[in-house]
């Protein structure tokens, strides 16, 4: 029997459906590089993802195997030449994605070659209808259908015959902050298991604490398949809920781009649609470079500038400080984010922008804002995270931190803020007020987020 895999988001050899009983026949794999994916994805995915692409063409060589990279626009010719008994690919939420394996599935149903759609970048199946909530996500999804799986054996070798057909050199992209992501699979798994020993039996208490080694930091590897989700999940099921509701949190924003594929540019939410964001370029650079004069907020968007990442906790502060303090469209932030993250996916940062936002789902409520100075000092309380990325405060106390009045009196490298927590609050909820047409809730306790 002969099988075409074709490779995508599935860039190992562990665990993975692509590759199940491939030692029983010929295999051969194939990359079909599509220029619409790079001229959308930033550089620093690109960079970590070819990289993890050579890895696997060299692992696939170990194996005695050949990875094809072929020209999308040259598909069909492939086909015609591999002549195929079956063709695997996984499925892929994304809208792009989508039109992509209709029209492969069209191909493929006109030339007679069987095919089979398989999952891996999601734990559960993707359901009729979407959930109002991720509890009833959860509980009504999620748990009914995933539970732990045995490995998917990996190969100890693989027949791949020599074939005739055009291809082309993996992409070389290479981005400071991404050498710091390049790991072989091997190195990827040793990182994980780090983390299942020393880690996760402590997640729940110290995911949220920014400078201390409290979360897995696979995002990256998930996001270009380097690890499997289902390890993942066998490996915490027992362990860490609190781990395992994480990965659920990655298929339902999957889910919702499936059924929503307008919510990449539109508000989920249809009472949001229209709301007045404000479009104020200068301030947006000044946040995108981390010099709004908020500390922990300055200290999250340069380690995303330094490292192509940022802690998940901080995600949210500086989310919520771009869209409620400074009223500026959550489209901006959600392009920024996608362009210089290393894991950059576009379900999840478009979930997680409007949820932040207020206008996604189960999203924080407009008149919930999180107070950054607070956060800092609840989840940073030593500001051993600020001091690590914004060098200007190295020599600040936690008091200056938070006192902005005096902060940028005390240390004149240090920029004012373009606005303070109170004021950005009062603003939107004056806002929201009047495009809403409701009372702004001042009883809840707003300011202690």
């Amino acid at each position: 029997m002969r099988i075409v895999a074709i490779f995508r988001r599935e860039l190992r050899l562990t665990d993975n459906p692509l590759l199940e009983g491939a030692e029983q026949g010929e295999l051969i794999p194939v990359f079909f590089l599509d220029e619409y994916n790079q001229q959308e994805h930033g550089d620093n995915l690109r960079a970590l993802f070819f990289h993890a692409l050579r890895q696997l063409q060299q692992s696939i060589e170990t194996c005695g195997g050949r990875l094809y990279v072929v020209p999308l626009e040259e598909q069909e010719r492939f086909f015609d030449v591999a002549r195929p008994d079956e063709v695997r690919f996984c499925e892929d939420v994304e809208p792009h994605s989508r039109e992509r394996d209709d029209e492969l599935m069209n191909l493929l149903a006109r030339k007679g070659i069987r095919y089979r759609v398989l999952r891996d970048s999601l734990l559960s199946p993707i359901p009729e209808i979407t959930y109002p909530s991720f509890t009833q996500f959860y509980k009504k999804h999620f748990i009914q259908h995933v539970q732990p799986e045995p490995p998917i054996a990996t190969p100890a070798y693989l027949r791949t015959p020599l074939l005739d057909v055009p291809t082309v050199p993996i992409p070389a992209v290479d981005t400071e902050p991404a050498c710091l992501w390049y790991a072989t699979e091997e190195q990827v798994q040793q990182r994980w298991q780090r983390f299942v020993t020393t880690t996760l039996p402590r997640y729940g208490s110290l995911r949220n604490l920014p400078a201390v080694q409290g979360v897995s930091r696979m995002s990256p590897y998930i996001r270009c398949g380097m690890i499997s989700l289902r390890q993942m999940l066998r490996e915490a099921w027992e362990v860490s809920e609190q781990f395992v509701k994480e990965l659920a949190w990655r298929d339902f924003y999957s889910h919702l781009l499936y059924h929503h594929p307008e919510t990449v540019n539109m508000e989920l939410r249809p009472e949001w649609r229209g709301f007045p964001w404000r479009h104020d370029e200068q301030q947006f650079d000044r946040w995108a470079q981390g010099q709004t004069g908020i500390p922990l907020v300055d200290a999250g968007m340069r380690q995303l500038l330094c490292e192509g990442w940022m802690h998940n906790r901080t995600r949210m502060v500086v989310a919520s400080y771009l869209t409620k303090n400074l009223l500026i469209d959550w489209r901006w932030g959600e392009r920024w984010f996608y362009l210089h993250l290393v894991d950059a996916d576009l379900a999840q940062n478009v979930g997680n922008w409007q949820w932040a936002a207020g206008c996604g789902a189960d999203a924080l409520p407009y008149f919930r804002i999180f107070n950054p100075l607070l956060q800092a000092q609840k989840f940073d309380p030593n500001a051993d995270y600020i001091r690590r990325y914004v060098p200007e405060l190295q020599h600040a106390t936690a008091e200056q931190l938070g006192d902005l009045q005096n902060l940028h009196r005390a240390f004149p490298d240090y920029p004012p803020p373009l606005v303070s927590p109170e004021e950005g609050r009062k603003r939107f909820l004056q806002v929201a007020q009047q495009f809403f047409g409701e009372g702004v809730q001042e009883k809840l306790p707003l300011d202690r987020e």
